[in-house]
């Protein structure tokens, strides 16, 4: 079903993860504007364009999911809600913090999940990789310096319950390998969420997002066209291809990359910690991925 080899599919993953990790301080630009009611359907609209252009270059015909609708219907309800923390949690926190907390802890949620529902064997340098990736995600969060107040706050909730949203929708992903195409999953779960969202879209400010500037067209297309669109859709290709497991081991990449990205964009300074950190989640992908 999906021809690429190996190889191409690790470096697509990274780039999809680097995407994922610059989307963290976008998507607090974007909070700015506006509530996570008043953005998530026109993201998934532009997010299921994307899969429409793609499906076409690509010349991916478009399969019905039959067999596997129900698998497509969760993902779809758990991805609409992930996006609801996702955009709240960097409106009202730390957009650096949640690029940590969501990649970091979401693994460990899939691990322990691929094994209650798909039976997957584990191994020694797995649990060293997911434990190697966790003390990366504790040097990036500078975990010492961080209050516990600040940890269970409101923003920090919502992406610690991103991260257990988004570890079901890796496990679905995987569930509907056998019948859909990558791209076919992504479409028709971008186009589900939307209509699931709906409801908490308020219509009287419908036409509110085509009043905003540039800065914010241009970090809602990087968070909802090149992170959901693009990246979201390489790593469905490698939940499919390789497991949900081995797909959300490359999440590891994302604080990295979310933390430079936010020092850049937002002006936080760059820790010699995140560079260690960083670095043991990169080795904590290699190790999963051997």
């Amino acid at each position: 079903m999906i021809k690429l080899k190996n190889s191409y599919l690790y470096v697509i993953m990274v780039v999809g993860m680097i995407s994922w990790g610059v989307s963290w301080p976008a998507a607090k630009v974007v909070g700015r504007y506006g509530d996570p009611s008043d953005l998530i359907v026109w993201r998934f609209v532009l997010a299921l364009l994307t899969m429409l252009a793609i499906m076409k270059l690509l010349k991916v015909p478009l399969k019905f999911p039959q067999k596997s609708l129900k698998f497509v219907i969760a993902a779809s309800t758990l991805i609409v809600f992930y996006n609801f923390n996702y955009l709240k949690g960097t409106q009202v926190g730390l957009s650096s913090l949640g690029g940590v907390i969501v990649p970091t802890i979401s693994p460990l949620f899939t691990f322990v999940l691929s094994m209650i529902f798909l039976n997957k064997q584990t191994h020694v340098k797995e649990i060293c990789g997911l434990l190697i990736g966790l003390i990366g995600g504790i040097l990036l969060i500078r975990v010492w310096e961080v209050s516990i107040v600040n940890i269970v706050s409101s923003g920090n909730l919502y992406f610690l319950l991103g991260a257990f949203l988004w570890s079901g929708v890796t496990i679905f992903a995987q569930k509907t390998s056998e019948e859909l195409h990558p791209l076919n999953f992504s479409f028709w779960v971008y186009g589900m969420a939307m209509l699931i969202a709906l409801p908490i879209f308020p219509l009287n400010s419908i036409d509110a997002i085509f009043k905003y500037d540039l800065l914010f067209w241009f970090n809602f297309i990087l968070i909802s066209v090149v992170a959901l669109g693009l990246g979201t859709t390489a790593y469905f290709i490698t939940t499919m291809r390789l497991g949900s497991h081995k797909a959300s081991s490359f999440m590891f990449i994302v604080p990295f990359s979310a933390i430079l990205s936010a020092s850049f964009f937002l002006g936080e300074t760059i820790q010699v910690s995140t560079i260690f950190g960083g670095l043991l989640s990169t080795t904590a992908v290699y190790l999963i991925n051997k």
